[in-house]
C-alpha cells in the first residue's frame, strides 16, 4: 500500500476520536461553566466565628449539613434553614446560651439567643410590671449563665380603724365628803380611720406609710367628782364635816374672879366678849387663828376626853395664837386642868 493509501487509513481512524474528543472537551467545558456558574460564595459567621465557603447546595439547609455545622432548636439561625442561597451569602448563626430567671417563687431555666434580658424574658413569656425590681436593666446585654431575678412590687391602700381611749377628768366638789366619789358623765371611746400605703415585696410587707387619718367619732371623756369636805367620827360614833383641824393648846377657864377678873357684881359678869352667855361649850380664841362665831368640835390630841361640840364666842389676854380657852363650871377642875394639847376642828 502506498504512502497515500496508509495515509488516509490513519485519517480516517483519527477523525472519530477527534471528533469524541472534541465533544467531551465541549462537555468539560460546559460542565465547568455550569460549576462556576452555580458556585456560591458563602461567609458563615458562627457566633462571631467566620468561616468562608464555596457551594453548589441549593439552600442554608443543605449548606450547614454540608459544613456539618448542628443547630440546637433555640438556636437562631438568618436566613430561615429553608431560604435559597445567592450568589453571595452570609449565613449568621446566633447560639442559644443558658439563662436562669427566678420570678413569682418559682425558677424557669431558659436557653435563648436573644440579644437583651427584656427580649429573653419576653420570649419566656415572663412579665414585668413597671414597679417591679429586677437586678438587670431590660436593655442589658444577655450573658450566658445570667440569673435574673423578679421582685414583684405591690402597692395597697391598708384601712385601718382604731379607738380613741377616752380621758378620765376628776373635779372636786366642795359639797362632797372626803373620801367620797361618783361618776357624773360616763365615758365614751372614739374613733379614728387612717390609710396606709402598703408596699409588699413578693408578698412581704417591706413598707407603711400613713396617707390620711381622720376622726369620725370624738371621745367623751369621763367626769369623775371627788369630796373635798374632811369628816371626823367622834368616839361616841357619830359623824362630821370640818373645814379645818388645828393642833392647838388647851387651857381652862370658869366665873372665878381669879379666871375672868370679874366679881358677880360686875354689869358684864358672866358675859363674853361676844355678847353670849360664858357656859360650857363657848370658848376663848385667838380671832387671827380661829374666827368669832367659828362652830368648833374639840377633843384631846390622844383621843383621851372630850370637850365636843363648842363655839368661839370669847377672848383673852393670854389666848395668843395656837391657845384655846375652854369653859367649865367647876372652878376646882379648872385650876388643875392645866395646858393639854388638843385637837379642834372648825366645821362647816
Amino acid at each position: 500500500m502506498g504512502q497515500t493509501g496508509k495515509a488516509k487509513q490513519v485519517s480516517s481512524l483519527i477523525r472519530p476520536f477527534l471528533l469524541v474528543l472534541a465533544v467531551v472537551t465541549t462537555l468539560i467545558v460546559a460542565g465547568v461553566n455550569l460549576v462556576i456558574a452555580n458556585t456560591k460564595h458563602v461567609t458563615i459567621n458562627d457566633d462571631g466565628n467566620i468561616t468562608y465557603v464555596k457551594t453548589l447546595t441549593a439552600t442554608v439547609e443543605e449548606l450547614l449539613q454540608e459544613q456539618d455545622i448542628t443547630l440546637m432548636d433555640e438556636d437562631d439561625v438568618q436566613p430561615l434553614p429553608e431560604t435559597k442561597l445567592e450568589k453571595e451569602q452570609e449565613i449568621i448563626i446566633k447560639r442559644a446560651v443558658p439563662v436562669t430567671v427566678f420570678a413569682d417563687g418559682k425558677e424557669i431555666a431558659l436557653k435563648t439567643c436573644k440579644e437583651t434580658v427584656g427580649e429573653a424574658l419576653q420570649e419566656a413569656d415572663v412579665r414585668v410590671d413597671i414597679k417591679d425590681i429586677t437586678n438587670y436593666q431590660l436593655s442589658d446585654a444577655i450573658l450566658a449563665g445570667m440569673k435574673i431575678n423578679i421582685v414583684r412590687v405591690v402597692e395597697t391602700i391598708d384601712t385601718v380603724t382604731e379607738k380613741i381611749a377616752f380621758e378620765i377628768v376628776d373635779r372636786a366638789n366642795e359639797k362632797m365628803d372626803k373620801g367620797n366619789r361618783r361618776v357624773v358623765q360616763k365615758g365614751a371611746d372614739g374613733e379614728k380611720k387612717k390609710q396606709y400605703l402598703v408596699v409588699k415585696h413578693d408578698g412581704k410587707e417591706v413598707s407603711r406609710a400613713l396617707m390620711t387619718e381622720e376622726v369620725v367619732k370624738k371621745p367623751i371623756n369621763q367626769i369623775n367628782e371627788y369630796g373635798t369636805v374632811a369628816v371626823h367620827k367622834t368616839s361616841r360614833g357619830e359623824t362630821f364635816r370640818y373645814k379645818k383641824m388645828l393642833n392647838m393648846r388647851a387651857t381652862a377657864y370658869d366665873l372665878s374672879y381669879e379666871s375672868c377678873g370679874k366679881h358677880p357684881d360686875h354689869p358684864h359678869y358672866g358675859i363674853t366678849y361676844t355678847g353670849m352667855k360664858a357656859r360650857y361649850g363657848v370658848v376663848a380664841v385667838d380671832p387671827k387663828t380661829i374666827p368669832l362665831h367659828s362652830r368648833l368640835y374639840i377633843e384631846a390630841a390622844d383621843g383621851s376626853w372630850v370637850y365636843g361640840n363648842a363655839i368661839a364666842g370669847d377672848i383673852g389676854g393670854a389666848v395668843k395664837g395656837d391657845i384655846i380657852d375652854l369653859f367649865y363650871d367647876d372652878e376646882t377642875f379648872t385650876k388643875k386642868f392645866g395646858v393639854r394639847r388638843v385637837k379642834v376642828y372648825i366645821l362647816e
